[in-house]
């Protein structure tokens, strides 16, 4: 299971909620993961415009407020033309499933696609730094 998008919240949760300078080696420790994929995750929030950095200053910041930036924007930055779900290729076209296969499921695909870009762009990042402080809370 791919977790970039993960990873890309808790970069941007890290970031708007650090006293500590957010540089690629600090979010690598905070995700438990390699520098070079906290690289490839910032490269991609950089270029939708969620981060930002500035030459010769260490460390990230956000691009906009936390509640400007929807979690169907930061999917979006890390997928920008992935479907959820694909109708395989080259089906059996002397087939009459194969040849209908596509017409039979893609309308629900589209819309479950829909339903769950619509499911995060209902929630933003400040939703999940609330939670974040609720959490740290309850324990």
């Amino acid at each position: 299971m791919d977790t970039d998008v993960s990873v890309a919240l808790h970069i941007l949760v890290f970031i708007a909620e650090t006293d500590k300078v957010a540089s690629s080696e600090n979010l690598a420790q905070s995700v438990n993961t390699n520098s070079s994929h906290i690289r490839k995750i910032t490269g991609l929030l950089k270029q939708a415009g969620l981060i930002s950095s500035q030459q010769g200053k260490s460390g990230f910041s956000l691009a906009m407020a936390p509640e400007a930036i929807g979690l169907d924007r930061v999917y979006r930055a890390v997928y920008p033309e992935k479907e959820l779900l694909h109708v395989h290729d080259n089906p059996n076209q002397a087939c009459p499933v194969g040849k209908h296969i596509q017409t039979l499921v893609q309308p629900s695909f589209d819309l479950a696609q829909e339903a769950f870009i619509s499911q995060l762009a209902n929630q933003n990042l400040a939703d999940l730094i609330t939670n974040l402080y609720k959490e740290e809370k309850n324990k």
